[in-house]
């Protein structure tokens, strides 16, 4: 009986860390799908349309994600702390990219100046 109680245990064990995996898969493409929304307003001068508050809200899923991919994982799992500190630093990552955007989160329009600062506008 015990056998059997223990192969079980270590079904749901890989269940858990194969659901954490698709967590922490989720939130890296929320992020990765964050570069793409603002991939044409960093590109250079002229007017684009502002996708900061979309980019700040595609990370704040994905920093959720990663909180329940760990909740989700086996308990101590190492493997599940560095999936949850890739993604942070990636998100870290993009919140500095898009940083310099977020002074214009109520214009729908940006543009870069010269210097490389974004100019807020309303079209």
């Amino acid at each position: 009986m015990d056998g059997r109680r223990g192969g079980a245990a270590r079904a749901v064990a890989a269940g858990r860390g194969c659901g954490a995996a698709v967590v922490f898969a989720a939130g890296a493409c929320l992020v990765m799908l964050g570069f793409l929304a603002t991939m044409d307003m960093e590109s250079g001068p002229g007017l684009r349309d502002n996708t900061a508050p979309l980019v700040v809200y595609l990370c704040a899923l994905a920093a959720l994600l990663a909180a329940g991919g760990v909740a989700v994982a086996v308990r101590g799992s190492r493997a599940a702390r560095g999936a949850a500190l890739c993604l942070a630093a990636l998100l870290a990552w993009r919140m500095c990219t898009v940083a310099p955007v977020l002074h214009c989160w109520s214009h729908n329009s940006v543009g870069r100046a010269d210097d490389g600062s974004y100019l807020c506008y309303d079209r």
